[in-house]
């Protein structure tokens, strides 16, 4: 992980399941301003070696591969997304041809309140409200939709930027508090964009 932590995770997660020879790398950036509370991974990309092959546990050479390849590639990216303002700005950028790294609706509506962008969070908030988004499919994500719309609909409706903070806010202390013992004391809670805005 990338510290400090603030409204953004920055990290690199290490995919070994079914595999006991090796290990598959991703690196990934996601923001807490949600009440999601995994890890997600679609803000990211593997980490493939430089040379051919596979990370492989066994091999001497793995460590010294990986740790430069991270120190050259992935520092630089994450250092380039401080804020939420530059992970959107990454994002809008489209690095990888072959990834669509669109801000869906529901990952959307929160992430554009917090930054103050009322405008683009009440645009994703209606295509929910509306049924226009995949995560509308009967019987897909119910749930996950009615955490995100209920408390935070009303909020921008009326424009209310001190509440929609305080949203913002219990959900980024509900994220860090189910993640692993260590990661709060790198946690630095700071205002959100939307509380600076006027």
């Amino acid at each position: 992980m990338m510290k400090p932590i603030r409204h953004l995770l920055r990290g690199i997660v290490i995919l070994s399941w079914d595999h006991d020879s090796y290990f598959v790398p991703q690196w990934a950036v996601t923001h807490f301003c949600e009440p999601i509370g995994r890890f997600p991974l679609n803000w990211g990309d593997r980490i493939d070696r430089d040379t051919p092959g596979l990370f492989r546990w066994a091999d001497p050479e793995t460590p010294a591969q990986f740790m430069a390849q991270i120190e050259r590639d992935i520092l630089p990216l994450f250092r380039s997304m401080e804020t939420l303002d530059d992970m959107v700005a990454y994002l809008a950028t489209k690095p990888l041809k072959y990834r669509d790294f669109e801000i869906d609706e529901l990952r959307g509506v929160s992430l554009h309140a917090a930054r103050g962008d009322l405008e683009a969070a009440r645009a994703k908030l209606d295509d929910l409200r509306n049924g226009r988004s995949l995560w509308c499919i009967p019987g897909f994500a119910e749930a996950e939709i009615a955490s995100v719309v209920e408390p935070l609909g009303p909020l921008l409706d009326r424009g209310d930027r001190a509440g929609i903070a305080r949203q913002l806010a219990a959900w980024e202390t509900m994220r860090i508090a189910k993640l692993p013992k260590g990661f709060a004391r790198i946690w630095e809670p700071t205002p959100f964009p939307v509380e600076q805005v006027t």
